[in-house]
């Protein structure tokens, strides 16, 4: 899809380090990212990078930028050129936007896994309303029963975290896995792991203490395939996820 030898610049979607609060409802589907990942890897990738970092400071990955905000202008940017001009119009079909903008709002995941995207600041009332801070944590506020979700935006592309909303036994990392654990002694202990060495487990017990566990006083020790977080599919509308998700990714540590 050549452009009279020209590729995407380095005006695209520059950064300033600001985290990108969805301000209108958009829903991305599988086909839209996996066509725009197409279209960036032949149009796009030789001047902003396989991760969308080849551009001093810009992070399309991190949906770092520093001139749009909102998809609409994503389009612009795209359809019309900086005005600057590091990077040219380009006359592409609808469509092939509309799959560009996908990709870079998923947060480059090749994967393409369908999400929403909907108002970070509604989201909040989401999270709050829901519950969640009864096992995580952000910034400091929160219990520590779950994972801690300061930096989940950075951690983790939106795709993953509706995922981990609404099936959540298939997104769960396996250093967040219930355990249970039986000493020599007898001794019971369940909770989430929180890391494991060669020596040592250490564990997030249901009283959010840290509890650290010699491998030597072990007798049998269980990782549990399930999980403790429940699936907020048919809890929520579709449009609280987006916003949820919305707010989430913009947590960034």
């Amino acid at each position: 899809m050549a452009r009279s030898g020209w590729l995407l610049g380095p005006a695209l979607l520059l950064c300033l380090g600001l985290p990108v609060r969805a301000q209108e409802d958009h829903a991305y589907t599988a086909e839209q990212i996996q066509g725009g990942y197409r279209l960036y890897a032949s149009q796009c990738q030789l001047c902003h990078g396989l991760n969308g970092d080849g551009v001093a400071g810009t992070s399309l990955s991190r949906q770092q930028f520093r001139f749009v905000t909102t998809d609409a202008d994503i389009r612009r940017m795209v359809t019309n050129g900086s005005t600057g001009g590091g990077m040219p119009p380009f006359s592409l079909k609808d469509e092939e936007v509309d799959g560009l903008i996908a990709f870079i709002r998923s947060g480059m995941d090749r994967t393409g896994i369908s999400f929403r995207l909907g108002d970070a600041a509604r989201g909040k009332i989401v999270y709050d309303r829901s519950g969640c801070a009864a096992c995580h944590r952000i910034a400091g506020q929160g219990a520590r029963i779950g994972p801690n979700l300061t930096d989940i935006g950075f951690l983790r592309r939106p795709g993953q975290i509706f995922t981990s909303l609404t099936e959540p036994i298939k997104a769960t990392m396996p250093i967040n896995r219930p355990v249970m654990i039986v000493l020599k002694n007898g001794r019971t202990i369940k909770g989430r792991r929180y890391d494991e060495d060669t020596f040592f487990v250490r564990l997030i017990d249901s009283d959010e203490r840290l509890v650290s566990v010699s491998k030597g006083d072990i007798r049998s020790y269980q990782v549990r395939m399930d999980t403790d977080m429940p699936s907020f599919r048919g809890r929520l509308s579709d449009g609280e996820l987006g916003d949820l998700v919305a707010y989430l990714t913009t947590l960034k540590g």
